[in-house]
């Protein structure tokens, strides 16, 4: 993944109604405090938020396409959607997050990619994916992981409304638990009022393969390289789609801390 140059959004100043506009694509701005943002018209934009506990608006225009990325944010997220709309989250804080979506205009994606890996602790996620036009398209993936009597609980709506045919929504969650006192809970909702569309979700929730670790541990490595291995395959691809080096070092030994 090419990193790109990281500026403030404070850098572009307010319109009249206090929004940003922003419309640069070769850079990622960073939002640092509450914050409505517009991203212009066939615009390709992307966002990295690390907030805690704000408020953030994103209007999506018609044509464009945001690249979005959260990590270890706290804040709630409202986005209306008209083009493209791309988020990575990784966390492995806290959280009690709102993340509601509005597809707005026929055509309108939205493809949300979530992981969540808790030490110790309590995590909400409350998901909601509106379809208001006809022929718009969502998918959610949550992937949670916890540890040491960690809670993480995905509660994920989608819902279409009637008359807009053609619409696709789809959710899936995974849960990875390393003991016998971590809990992870899937909540799929869908809430279908048309016909000719297309709706599905699924959960699946387990601990890690003790045959899997046994096998890595007996080729010489210790339980925690093994562990860390076979974690790796599932964490890579969304850490490593973050476009700053340094996050994703900081991200990467912070979970090898957390699973020694």
């Amino acid at each position: 993944m090419a990193d790109f140059d990281l500026v403030s959004i404070k850098a572009l100043g307010q319109a009249n109604d206090g929004s940003y506009l922003i419309d640069i694509n070769n850079v990622i701005y960073e939002i640092e405090d509450n914050a409505k943002l517009v991203i212009k018209e066939n615009a390709y934009v992307r966002l990295l938020d690390r907030t805690i506990g704000k408020n953030i608006e994103v209007e999506v225009k018609s044509g464009a396409t945001l690249e979005y990325y959260i990590v270890n944010s706290t804040s709630s997220h409202n986005f209306k959607v008209y083009g493209e709309l791309r988020v990575m989250e990784v966390s492995l804080n806290e959280t009690k997050e709102d993340f509601i979506v509005s597809l707005e205009k026929q055509n309108a994606v939205c493809d949300i990619k979530n992981l969540s890996i808790l030490d110790g602790s309590k995590s909400y996620y409350n998901q909601k994916i509106i379809h208001n036009d006809k022929e718009t398209f969502s998918n959610i993936s949550n992937i949670g992981i916890a540890i040491n009597g960690a809670s993480i609980t995905f509660d994920t709506t989608g819902k279409i409304e009637k008359g807009k045919a053609k619409s696709k929504c789809a959710q899936l969650s995974r849960g990875i638990v390393m003991d016998n006192d971590s809990v992870i809970v899937a909540k799929p909702i869908l809430l279908i009022d048309e016909f000719d569309c297309f709706a599905n979700h699924g959960a699946s929730i387990g601990k890690m393969s003790d045959e899997d670790l046994f096998y890595l541990m007996s080729r010489g490595l210790t339980k925690n390289e093994a562990f860390l291995l076979i974690l790796g395959g599932i964490i890579n691809p969304y850490i490593s789609s973050i476009p700053r080096e340094e996050i994703r070092n900081d991200l990467f030994a912070k979970i090898s801390d957390r699973t020694r």
